[in-house]
């Protein structure tokens, strides 16, 4: 039992890794939808307090969230008392663009969050084999979230070895 809760450290270090490292490969298309994102909102939270030639005062009280990203009914926007690119029910109709950009930017960003996920797992876990771990880190370079593939690889294999020799698997 003990050799799976050490096997599942190897894992979750790797899954870390290699989710940080997805999202480097994509961190600078991340930075660039974050900048357009922040840009659109900061432009549409500007456009919606100006007066609307449709009347009223053209102020809208509700902020519209990021996190709803999904676009109106398209007959929202027919009702003449309202805003374009609002409905009377508080709806915001955004480009099918700006919504792409921000699906790719939350995929792309969530690799951090999965990174640091399994990195805590694996902490947690390592905790309750802490000799087998000290040891590992002794031969080897410790892990840390800033290691190499090449880092990644030595440490599981000889983790690996290290597993096998104590289930006699050798």
């Amino acid at each position: 039992m003990k050799e799976r809760k050490k096997l599942a450290v190897l894992c979750y270090r790797c899954l870390s890794l290699l989710y940080l490292r997805m999202f480097k490969l994509k961190k600078d298309h991340a930075m660039k939808y974050s900048r357009s994102l922040m840009e659109y909102f900061k432009n549409s939270s500007k456009s919606s307090q100006a007066p609307s030639p449709w009347g009223g005062n053209g102020k809208n009280t509700e902020t519209p969230s990021p996190m709803s990203l999904s676009p109106s009914p398209i007959g929202s926007a027919g009702n003449s008392n309202v805003a374009p690119g609002s409905s009377s029910t508080g709806t915001v109709s955004i480009p099918q663009r700006i919504h792409h950009m921000a699906a790719s930017h939350v995929n792309i960003t969530n690799n951090v969050l999965r990174s640091y996920e399994h990195w805590d797992m694996a902490d947690k876990l390592a905790r309750e084999n802490k000799e087998f771990f000290i040891d590992l880190d002794t031969v080897m370079e410790p892990l840390t979230q800033h290691s190499t593939m090449t880092d990644l690889v030595r440490y599981v294999r000889q983790g690996l070895h290290w597993l096998r020799i104590e289930a006699q698997l050798l």
